[in-house]
């Protein structure tokens, strides 16, 4: 006899998780969510809170343009054909859910704008949007959750700016858009603290309103409880076993299991990861489930010191004029501006090749500093400590500066030099910053003819040493164009049906568009809800 009976199963509480259980309250279904860990979302909270939902109709309402066709060819970009994880019917079924998924989050409460002008990492490929797919919600007071507001993950910007305002902020020193950002910001905040709220924004907003929905809905949420296997019956499954605080229970899903866990972590992808990840995917494939792009990871750059923060952004700065990154020869090997997976990737191929030293430096000078932030250091600042604990390093000349930090000064001088000569015609012409929309939406308009290049030429001269940190693995179990799980031969598990990060990607291992793995894990959420009421 099961311990626990419901209609369906949801392993994970993150964006798609949430919206799977706001679908199926709303479908009238019995809901449980358990979440392994004290604090519901996981790094959803952590995250920008962006959805990338093309042709939605929110681009409609504003009159941006963009159909079905063009956000299809847009995917089949990043695909071969024939990759099992990436169908025609699976892009399909992402793009026609977009506007499904709007209106089911319209009808809870959970406000959707467009994060206007933020293009696709690749607008300049067939179908690619140079004004941005990608859409987020609004700031909202913490403490409407009331007991649940500690049972969600701080979020990881200490201001309550949403996404989209961040590139704005980033040149508070240079545009009047920057510093009325800032003016809004600064107001958002005082207001906040004379109402007595605590504001949420980014990933953490949107965490927060989903779970508000589906709490006033009346799903059934589960903190500090891991699955620890699935169960199955005449070769459907129908439940699970869980492990609740150290209790075990048996639950009988009626209509089926959901799994929306996360990305598996590096050391998790042969295994469970020890934090309950690793053995979602683990009990997927103990009953056939197939799998692909396990070998892959997502890749993003961080300060190379051990005291900064390990998610802390830097790539907003790397985008911006008067930097370049550098290997340990003094060359440059990336486009600086590029999306995060190809920085990433760039750098550690650079990494590997020096034994694990800083795979690169981004190198910068006086203009950079006064203008512009760099990750914990906001402009115009540098705190003293972070000189002597090798954070960032200083000098009056390139040469010195190469010599403090082990890069070649010859071969950093003659980058140097190139590159100066390419900001005074304003095109790259080695790695092509600047070319897209992408490229200069975090560049500094000001900067003429090319927002993303600058001379470095006044002292003193700064280095921040950088390397590559993965965020898990890309790849996962196959799933079809219903969210249900597949076997070795792509015929699906009936009654398994898994989203998110512990699926294999749409659009293979590549980083396509901002909030690109939460849209698609939203979507697809809602979609195997209403394919087991069917």
């Amino acid at each position: 006899m099961p311990d626990i009976e419901c209609d369906v199963l949801i392993v994970g509480s993150g964006i798609g998780g949430l919206t799977a259980a706001i679908a199926a309250r709303m479908a009238g279904l019995d809901t449980l969510v358990i979440e392994q860990d004290l604090l519901v979302g996981g790094p959803s909270s952590l995250s920008s809170g962006m959805l990338w939902l093309p042709n939605s109709p929110l681009m409609r309402r504003d009159r941006v343009l963009d159909s079905r066709g063009e956000a299809l060819h847009y995917l089949a970009n990043f695909v071969a054909e024939g990759d099992p994880a990436s169908t025609p019917e699976r892009r399909a079924a992402f793009v026609d859910g977009v506007a499904p998924l709007v209106a089911l989050y319209d009808a809870r409460g959970v406000p959707l704008h467009r994060c206007e002008g933020y293009p696709d990492h690749y607008d300049t490929l067939p179908g690619g949007h140079a004004e941005g797919r990608a859409v987020e919600t609004s700031v909202i007071d913490a403490e409407r959750l009331g007991s649940w507001r500690r049972r969600i993950r701080p979020q990881s910007l200490p201001i309550p700016a949403r996404a989209s305002e961040l590139a704005r902020l980033g040149r508070t020193g240079t545009t009047w858009e920057g510093r009325l950002g800032a003016v809004r910001l600064r107001w958002r905040r005082l207001a906040g603290k004379v109402r007595a709220q605590e504001l949420f924004t980014a990933g953490a907003a949107l965490q927060a309103r989903l779970l508000l929905a589906a709490l006033e809905l009346g799903a059934e949420i589960r903190t500090r409880t891991a699955l620890l296997g699935l169960e199955s019956e005449r070769g459907r499954v129908n439940g699970a076993m869980i492990d609740c605080e150290s209790w075990h229970r048996r639950v009988r899903a009626r209509h089926g299991v959901i799994v929306a866990s996360g990305r598996v972590a590096p050391n998790a992808s042969q295994g469970s990861d020890g934090d309950g990840v690793g053995d979602a995917i683990s009990a997927m494939t103990g009953l056939g489930a197939s799998t692909a792009w396990m070998n892959e990871a997502w890749r993003f750059v961080r300060l190379a010191s051990e005291r900064a923060p390990p998610a802390l952004i830097v790539l907003p700065a790397l985008a911006k004029p008067h930097l370049v990154m550098v290997d340990a020869r003094g060359n440059r090997f990336v486009n600086e501006a590029a999306p995060p997976m190809e920085v990433g990737r760039a750098c550690l191929a650079r990494q590997r090749a020096t034994d694990d030293a800083p795979g690169a430096w981004a190198i910068c000078d006086a203009h950079h500093r006064a203008l512009y932030r760099f990750g914990p250091f906001r402009a115009g600042t540098l705190p003293r400590e972070r000189l002597r604990d090798g954070t960032i390093f200083k000098a009056g000349t390139l040469d010195a500066l190469a010599r403090a930090c082990g890069i070649d000064p010859a071969g950093l001088h003659a980058t140097v030099t190139h590159w100066n000569g390419m900001a005074a015609h304003g095109k790259d012409t080695e790695f092509s910053k600047g070319a897209s929309a992408y490229d200069r939406y975090h560049g500094d308009p000001r900067q003429y003819p090319n927002p993303c290049l600058g001379r470095i030429s006044q002292p003193p001269f700064f280095a921040v040493p950088l390397r590559a940190e993965s965020l898990g693995t890309c790849g996962g179990v196959l799933v079809d164009a219903h969210a249900q799980v597949l076997r070795g031969d792509l015929r699906p598990i009936p009654g398994l049906y898994a989203i998110g990060g512990c699926t294999a990607p749409l659009s293979g291992p590549n980083d396509i568009a901002p909030g690109f793995a939460a849209g698609v894990g939203a979507v697809f959420g809602m979609i195997a809800v209403r394919h087991m009421v069917g």
